[in-house]
């Protein structure tokens, strides 16, 4: 399990680099198939699909990415955001996978999570890591389980003689970290699901319908930083292999006592957080055309103009290819059996 892990540390500039010169060195081995593809993207909108609705970090991403994909694109085609939420955005991935043009005129933003899912219960959800294109990866983001601080929960262990309430989104990664916590803490957990987004858990959680939930630290920054200016929030614990080096007193979950099966487990459930905000397309995209896209994606995510808008807006960009996102997908769904067990009977 440990090769997940090694997924995780943070690009650095020259990595990116040298991702640029692959792509420029791309450019001319599809010369010819790349014209047809320059001409089938000239001024013609394309559709990119958020399984979320407005207000959430998977909107904001798409929504900031859209305006700049276009731009290196021959005629700087239009990417039309259409929200589509539904089941965690497994809404979304269905439409992408079953019924989406495949011609490359869609494109799409889903919880990468459902992919682990799909993994450990394929009947429930078909989807695998191979039934859709990988565009690119535009973020990685910790994983944290966060108290109202009004609850006086401020540590995992209070969690041995208190109850807490956890907000989950239905198939979403909150309901992962919630799962793990309840199989450690028994009935002091208790999830509260159906929150269509971590937006409207966000909001139940300061009308104190619920007490905590589990996200993205970067979505907390970027929707709630009050919550962190006025310490609204205390971070439990962050399912991650090193600390967060925005969280540096924030333990670790592997900190908690995990035992060896849980732990593996846990490496599986969220090695998805390495991927975080990843652009797919419809697997059967004509290869010229995805190949397009893939080098508008980079050459997008290091658009100064971009980076400096994504700074103010507090969108953290730690962008993969699309072949190293799949390479890291490919990597999660491998994981060993025992472990794949493990995770399911979490679920039971």
């Amino acid at each position: 399990m440990a090769q997940l892990f090694c997924l995780q540390p943070r690009r650095t500039a020259a990595a990116l680099a040298v991702a640029a010169l692959t792509l420029a060195a791309v450019g001319p081995a599809h010369a010819q198939s790349a014209s047809e593809a320059e001409s089938f993207y000239r001024a013609r909108p394309v559709d990119l699909i958020v399984g979320y609705g407005t207000g959430g970090g998977f909107d904001a991403y798409a929504r900031a990415l859209a305006p700049w994909i276009g731009k290196h694109m021959p005629g700087a085609p239009r990417f039309v955001i259409k929200n589509m939420p539904g089941a965690a955005s497994l809404k979304a991935l269905q439409f992408l996978t079953t019924a989406a043009p495949a011609d490359g005129s869609v494109t799409g933003m889903v919880n990468p999570v459902l992919f682990a899912q799909a993994v450990l219960d394929p009947a429930k959800i078909p989807h695998g890591v191979n039934s859709v294109a990988w565009i690119g990866n535009m973020s990685s983001d910790t994983k944290v389980c966060m108290a109202m601080s009004r609850t006086g929960i401020v540590r995992l262990d209070d969690l041995k003689g208190r109850a807490m309430t956890l907000g989950v989104t239905s198939q979403g990664s909150g309901q992962i970290y919630g799962v793990i916590l309840r199989h450690m803490f028994g009935e002091n957990v208790k999830l509260v699901s159906g929150y269509p987004s971590t937006n409207d858990i966000s909001l139940a959680m300061e009308r104190g319908e619920v007490d905590a939930m589990c996200t993205g630290w970067g979505v907390i920054e970027l929707r709630r930083p009050d919550w962190i200016k006025d310490k609204r929030v205390v971070a439990l614990t962050q399912f991650a292999r090193t600390r967060d080096h925005r969280l540096p007193d924030t333990p670790l979950i592997h900190a908690a006592g995990v035992s060896a099966e849980l732990g593996a487990a846990i490496a599986f459930m969220t090695a998805p957080d390495v991927v975080t905000r990843p652009l797919i397309a419809p697997v059967k995209i004509p290869a010229d055309r995805l190949a397009l896209l893939r080098r508008a994606f980079m050459a997008a995510m290091q658009d100064q103009e971009f980076l400096a808008i994504a700074r103010k807006a507090s969108l953290d960009i730690d962008p993969a290819t699309g072949e190293d996102t799949q390479k890291i997908m490919n990597e999660m769904a491998a994981t060993p059996p025992a472990a794949l067990e493990f995770a399911r009977k979490l679920y039971r």
